[in-house]
């Protein structure tokens, strides 16, 4: 069973290795039908002002609704914020380490 917090529409804003980046989490994609009990597939839009997410600042994440039923995550925003980190690895951004200053 998929946890009903998971179910809704939302739009956040949250940080992804310290970049700000706004987030829209949509549960029902592309739409839900009457005898439908979950949809099959949810999608995350994540938007940055920097190249954190991407090369042009946007990303689009289709993700199989079933994965929410066994999450350790406990909210949206945690779900959405590590996806936004592995989407950012992908992406080529390498973290600084503890203790090392980032230069701007």
């Amino acid at each position: 069973m998929i946890p009903e917090h998971f179910k809704q529409n939302i739009s956040l804003e949250i940080d992804v290795f310290g970049f700000p980046v706004q987030v829209d989490y949509k549960f029902y994609w592309p739409e839900k039908r009457e005898n439908q009990k979950d949809p099959l597939i949810s999608h995350i839009e994540y938007r940055a002002e920097s190249y954190v997410i991407s090369e042009t600042g946007y990303r689009s994440h289709f993700f199989h609704t079933k994965a929410l039923e066994e999450t350790d995550y406990k909210t949206i925003e945690e779900l959405v914020t590590a996806i936004g980190e592995h989407l950012a690895l992908d992406n080529g951004y390498n973290p600084p380490t503890r203790g090392q200053m980032r230069l701007f």
